[in-house]
Formats: C-alpha cells, sequence, structure tokens
C-alpha cells in the first residue's frame, strides 16, 4: 500500500511538472504543443496503463528540445524512433535502436564539428581541421555508443492500426553536455596516440 501511494505521488509530481513547465511557454509554444497533444491523440497514439499521460510526455519531449543551455545551443540531443510489428515488445525494441541510432548519429556529427572548430583555433586550416575530425571520429564509435547508453525516455506510446499490427513511439534524449565531454576526450586520446603529431609532421614535408 505504501508503495502504491509513493508512485502515486510520483506520477501527480511528474503531472504537474510537466504542467508548470508548458505554462513557461511563450504563447506561440503553448499554441503549439496543444496542437501537438491534438494531433497525436487524433492518430490513436496511447500509453500502457502506469505511464505518464500522453499530454504530459508529448509536453517532456516538446520542452526538451526547446531548452538551451547556457551558450544558447541545444541542451538535449533527441532521438525518435518507431516500428510496427505483430507483437509489442519486438516492436518496442526496434524503436529504442531507432531512437539510439539517432541520436548517435546527431551526437557524433556534433563532436566531429566541435573537434573541428578546436583544431581550427590551433591554426590548421578549416579543410584539414575538418579531416582530421572525421579521422577522430572514426575511431570513437565505442565512446559515442558508451556515452548513450541510458538516455532518458522522455516519450513512450503506441498505437493500433487497422491491420491489427502495433506501432510503437518512442522519443530519447542525452545532455548535450555530452558533446563537449567527447570532444575533449577525443583530442586527449589523440594526442596520445600521436595522431595530431602525424597530421603535424606531413604538413611540415609539404
Amino acid at each position: 500500500m505504501k508503495a502504491i501511494k509513493i508512485f502515486a505521488a510520483l506520477f501527480m509530481l511528474f503531472a504537474v511538472s510537466a504542467s508548470v513547465g508548458a505554462q513557461n511557454l511563450s504563447k506561440a509554444d503553448q499554441k503549439l504543443l496543444k496542437k501537438s497533444v491534438k494531433e497525436y491523440k487524433s492518430q490513436g497514439w496511447q500509453v500502457n496503463p502506469g505511464q505518464l499521460p500522453l499530454e504530459t510526455q508529448v509536453t517532456k519531449a516538446f520542452e526538451a528540445r526547446l531548452e538551451r543551455d547556457s551558450s544558447g545551443g541545444e541542451a538535449w540531443i533527441t532521438g525518435e524512433g518507431r516500428s510496427i510489428g505483430t507483437i509489442y515488445d519486438a516492436a518496442r525494441t526496434q524503436a529504442l535502436s531507432f531512437s539510439r541510432g539517432e541520436i548517435a548519429n546527431k551526437l557524433t556529427t556534433q563532436v566531429s564539428t566541435t573537434i573541428s572548430e578546436d583544431l581550427a583555433n590551433e591554426q590548421y586550416g578549416n579543410d584539414e581541421a575538418e579531416s582530421v575530425a572525421k579521422t577522430i571520429m572514426a575511431r570513437e564509435g565505442r565512446s559515442v555508443d558508451q556515452s548513450i547508453k541510458r538516455p532518458i525516455t522522455l516519450m513512450e506510446c503506441f498505437r493500433k492500426l487497422s491491420n491489427g499490427n502495433t506501432e510503437v513511439l518512442i522519443i530519447q534524449a542525452i545532455s548535450s553536455e555530452n558533446v563537449e565531454k567527447l570532444a575533449k576526450a577525443a583530442l586527449q586520446r589523440a594526442r596520445r596516440d600521436n595522431l595530431l603529431k602525424d597530421v603535424e609532421k606531413l604538413k611540415n614535408q609539404e
């Protein structure tokens, strides 16, 4: 009984937090959010028992995409995955995979861009900095995978299709702070492995 009360309290806390957050949006954004919620409902999306209400989840995902960090950039890197299957669990697993794959692609691109900008500040040419950044990122697949091992799930819903199949939609996110951390770590490993020195040697030979 106590566990049920705690769960109910947490459920209400999340719902209230989302409601307060929505009130802090501009009127234009509130209008877009209401339209988005209406569209999801009209398209038949629903949530499993025990999950946050659909409106609350849509609000969380909407706010995450608008939130900005201290530098004015996106505070969250989000990924959306959809999958259709005859079995809910199988479709959900596939949707999770697609969602994390999208996050990984975005993260890789942003980290590569950050490395390229850092190298350009070290007097590398823009083309050369971009080339070296791509070389570094080609070796960073494992680090990227580790950084998105446990993303935050902002939204998870499903709908029944006319043919009896189930479509699952999942939106996940990781903090954009991971970009700077991964970029710094990747550059440190590149220097440790003399990758940048090898590039500098080629520059001196030209």
